[in-house]
């Protein structure tokens, strides 16, 4: 015991070091070295209501000197921090930039599903934000945004418009269209007796080509697949047209040529390629790139960053020494990466810790688990084999058919949240599965061959049950104040790609307790199914190969349907391998890490305490605030 106390003890210090590292590390690609203040804020918007943001402000941007100023807008159910790369090449070379959440995102304020696209879902409330700043040059103010955080730039032109010097002087898009007919605004969210006078309305709405933007210099970063957007039927067949022969398409050509109405005679688009026009005495500017990316891997790319910095030191040119592709931002994915570990490690290491101690023994058993030795039984080895199989091959059906319901489009007075509650509810669904199969197998073969509920720690009782609990809870909390404590001291959080475990609010807490029974009935079974019933040498002649084989099982499902979804669309060009819904693909590789981490986390505690329940409890509560300070929470109308 004192040496196991000492091991996991030293593991905790070892984490906690990792986790400060990383956060130091992120902290120094995120101000230059020094040279970049990062203030997070809260204020107040034009249209009364609370935003947060993250504001970068060079050391040069003074009220003497004012900085040309980007305003960035993040996609659908993420946060402002999603592309901390793009911000971070930005700020080094002397511009402002000012990062918020969109309504119903991070901490910015919730407003029902109507409500929240005012003033651009926030863009336009922070561009004018920004305009009051003393270090902002409100001559000199670009908007940018990645996919919803693109629909955000379209309803904020709605506004800009209207003013006699609009603030709006150059626009970026990321993985989202631009504006190319005069009947697409009526898309953009806005609703009777909500609506200022559009020029969609003025135009009569025809569905002509036309140039949204004015004089206004605008870039779109059109990723080559593409989830959602950069799609184009053929006139002649109907069919959709391949995602990288995109500036072939009207649309682009249109865009190209600020707003005509393409013929045969209209060239082809050329990426890279600036075109200009004089337009109400000034040059404006047009420019489509388009590096080989996803519509979620867009804003992780090296390529679109390099896009991202040659447009803006185009349009809003800086004095800076630095070549577009000369990036620091790697260094903050490492810091964050080395904190998303070593966060990890610590509940992992804290779990194993606490279970030496009064007065959390109990939740432990006296010896650890050891790996359950297979014997030559054949009809044994076929059960195993299509237990394993079937409960494979279910989450994948159930996964289309919670997708053809809308499951992830439910919101009510009640759930605020539809990702969240895809995730949560298709766990459950796939956890009461294996729970039937397991049950099966029990009274169908295991009971009659001598194996018991005791023999493969399933039973429980209700002392451990409570100190499981306990402990489960204190040792999450304790991971709690780790982030607390890394943005207190470092301002930046844990995430990798897809994946980010940050601070969180009052509310996000309240949305998350809502659906963790629904995460601790996926996990805690997952724990008992990784664990109890295949703990044994049929899947894996040693504990390291068995492990590492049934976590690639975890994430077999979502993976698969990844993997065919996407493939398709290299392949063809057209995101059509689920018809018309094409968001599966991108949905089934956000489970990817949480369902690859979590068997090895539950393992390494089941293994040291022979309670399969433990692990599964801390997996859940971590899994369920992750996944729910993630997401958009939306009040229905």
């Amino acid at each position: 015991m004192e040496k196991n106390r000492k091991k996991y003890g030293m593991l905790v210090v070892v984490s906690i070091f990792v986790c400060l590292l990383g956060g130091f590390l992120a902290n120094l690609a995120q101000t230059d070295f020094g040279k970049v203040t990062k203030k997070t804020i809260l204020f107040e918007s034009a249209s009364g209501h609370t935003i947060s943001a993250d504001v970068l402000i060079p050391d040069k941007a003074d009220e003497e000197s004012p900085a040309p100023a980007i305003v960035w807008a993040h996609g659908g159910n993420v946060n402002k921090e999603r592309s901390d790369n793009f911000q971070i090449e930005w700020a080094r070379r002397g511009y402002v930039v000012i990062s918020f959440d969109l309504y119903g995102h991070g901490e910015s304020e919730v407003l029902n599903d109507t409500e929240w696209f005012d003033n651009g879902r926030g863009l336009y409330d922070t561009v004018q934000y920004a305009a009051t700043l003393p270090y902002v040059d409100a001559d000199k103010i670009a908007v940018s945004g990645h996919s919803r955080g693109g629909n955000t730039i379209h309803e904020s032109i709605l506004l800009d418009n209207e003013l006699e010097t609009p603030l709006i002087k150059a626009v970026l898009y990321v993985g989202r269209d631009a504006v190319y007919r005069d009947n697409e605004t009526a898309s953009f969210g806005y609703f009777p007796g909500k609506t200022n006078t559009t020029q969609a309305a003025e135009k009569g709405g025809s569905g002509d080509y036309f140039n949204y933007y004015g004089n206004r210099d605008v870039g779109i970063i059109a990723d080559k697949y593409d989830d959602f957007s950069f799609k184009e039927k053929d006139e002649k067949t109907g069919d959709m047209k391949p995602n990288p022969e995109f500036l072939k398409s009207n649309n682009a050509k249109s865009f190209l040529n600020f707003g005509i109405t393409p013929d045969e005679s209209t060239k082809d688009g050329v990426e890279g390629q600036w075109y200009e026009k004089e337009i109400e005495g000034k040059t404006a500017k047009r420019i489509i790139y388009m590096p080989t990316s996803t519509h979620g891997t867009a804003v992780f790319s090296p390529s679109a960053c390099t896009n991202a910095v040659e447009f803006m030191q185009n349009v809003m040119q800086t004095e800076t020494e630095l070549g577009v592709g000369d990036h620091i931002f790697p260094l903050k994915t490492i810091g964050c990466l080395m904190g998303f570990i070593g966060f990890f490690v610590f509940v992992t290491s804290m779990a194993i810790l606490l279970v030496q101690y009064e007065p959390f023994k109990e939740a432990r058993a006296e010896k650890c688990a050891v790996m359950r030795q297979s014997g030559n039984d054949r009809k044994g080895k076929l059960w195993l084999a299509a237990c394993l199989l079937i409960n494979t091959v279910f989450p994948l059906i159930s996964a289309l058919i919670l997708f053809h319901f809308k499951v992830d489009k439910v919101v009510d007075d009640f759930f605020m949240q539809g990702m969240p509650l895809f995730y949560g509810v298709w766990g459950t669904v796939n956890a009461i599965f294996v729970i039937l199969t397991t049950v099966v197998w029990y009274h169908c073969y295991a009971k009659k061959n001598g194996i018991s509920m005791e023999s493969i720690d399933v039973k429980t009782s209700v002392v451990q049950i409570r100190k499981t609990i306990a402990t489960a809870l204190v040792v999450t909390g304790l991971g709690v104040v780790l982030v607390f404590s890394v943005k207190f001291f470092f301002n930046t959080d844990f995430r990798i790609l897809y994946w980010a475990i940050r601070p969180f609010n009052a509310r996000r807490l309240l949305e998350s307790m809502k659906l963790l029974p629904f995460f601790m009935v996926a996990y805690v079974t997952a724990s008992v199914f990784i664990n109890c019933l295949n703990f044994n040498t049929s899947f894996g002649k040693t504990e390291r190969k068995n492990i590492i084989f049934l976590a690639f099982l975890n994430i077999l499902p979502p993976l698969i349907l990844a993997v065919l979804g996407y493939g398709y669309f290299f392949i063809t060009g057209v995101n059509g391998f689920y018809g018309t819904n094409n968001q599966i693909s991108d949905w089934m590789v956000a489970p990817l890490v949480p369902m690859l981490v979590t068997p090895f986390v539950t393992r390494i505690i089941y293994k040291k305490t022979k309670n399969p329940y433990l692990g599964g409890i801390i997996n859940a509560v971590i899994i369920t605030i992750m996944t729910c300070v993630n997401a958009q929470i939306v009040f229905p109308s």
